[in-house]
């Protein structure tokens, strides 16, 4: 299963009080496939989805939708309810009168608790929202057909103190929320804390690895450099040989040089201890240094 999957699965465990029921409900079915005084559908990949439907919609209004599977790639899971003079009792009871298609707003009557508001936020998640894997980013989001509901979702997540964004995906206003802290906030704020552990662990996870990564290519960055100088400083004296330049070096020059072509894979703090006598790092390097500028200058 997803990242999202196992968060529905576990939200749909919540023990909640009659009020938070009701706002729940009233999340998912608002923000379903269908919401009108004539037709109310919920679609979705999460089974659990549909079954914490049922169990409220049985518990809150004494009715059963009607569930079907299909889909192409992957099961697609539907709730339908058909008993029309139940749907208008449940649209009439969220406080919708006459209202078109399209035409929509959010009842903020119906989670007036703070323990509602977030049962409500569970069910619209529940219904049209996904979380992606901490593993590989830090986003939650809504999309939603209706642009109004979408606006409106937007301004009152913003309300409950959770930082969304608004953006555009085809035919979709999509509400979200990025970034480790406001995605935890979120999950947190809807029920899910569990998983924000989950994605604080993954987190440090994450920023370990990373430090570690940087150390590692900082190291082979300077291994590599000590390399390429050494090889650079036997090629010089090479030349200072073959030049016929190499006797004409003071003795200092000499010994450092005999040092290095002994020992062609040795780092500057390896030679400075296998030097024989009392020699700074420092002035091992510049005498080095000396001896590739020297082998430069030769036509």
């Amino acid at each position: 299963m997803s990242f999202a999957t196992d968060i529905k699965a576990e939200l749909c465990k919540i023990e909640a009080s009659t009020c938070c029921k009701i706002a729940e409900c009233y999340g998912i079915l608002l923000f379903g496939r269908a919401f009108s005084v004539h037709n109310m559908i919920v679609a979705t990949e999460c089974e659990d989805v549909v079954t914490r439907l049922s169990f409220l919609l049985g518990r809150c209004y004494g009715i059963q939708p009607n569930i079907s599977v299909g889909g192409n790639c992957r099961d697609y899971f539907t709730a339908t309810l058909q008993e029309k003079n139940k749907i208008k009792e449940i649209y009439n009871s969220f406080g919708y009168y006459g209202f078109k298609d399209g035409d929509l707003i959010i009842k903020s009557h119906n989670f007036e608790d703070d323990c509602c508001k977030s049962a409500f936020l569970r069910g619209v998640f529940l219904s049209c929202g996904t979380v992606s894997d901490p593993v590989k980013g830090y986003r939650a989001e809504f999309s939603v057909s209706d642009q109004n509901l979408s606006k409106e979702l937007y301004f009152l997540t913003l309300e409950m103190g959770l930082s969304p964004h608004l953006s555009v995906r085809g035919n979709n206003l999509v509400v979200y929320f990025t970034g480790n802290e406001n995605v935890s906030d979120f999950l947190t704020f809807i029920g899910a804390g569990a998983y924000t552990l989950k994605i604080a662990d993954i987190t440090v996870y994450k920023d370990m690895r990373n430090r570690l990564n940087r150390i590692t290519n900082c190291e082979t960055a300077n291994i590599s450099k000590t390399v390429n100088a050494a090889v650079n400083q036997c090629l010089a004296i090479r030349k200072l040989k073959e030049k016929k330049q190499f006797a004409k070096l003071s003795e200092e020059l000499q010994k450092v040089a005999e040092l290095r072509l002994k020992y062609d894979q040795a780092s500057l703090q390896e030679l400075v201890e296998l030097y024989d006598g009392e020699i700074t790092k420092s002035g091992l390097n510049h005498r080095l240094k000396r001896l590739v500028t020297l082998a430069e200058n030769i036509e």
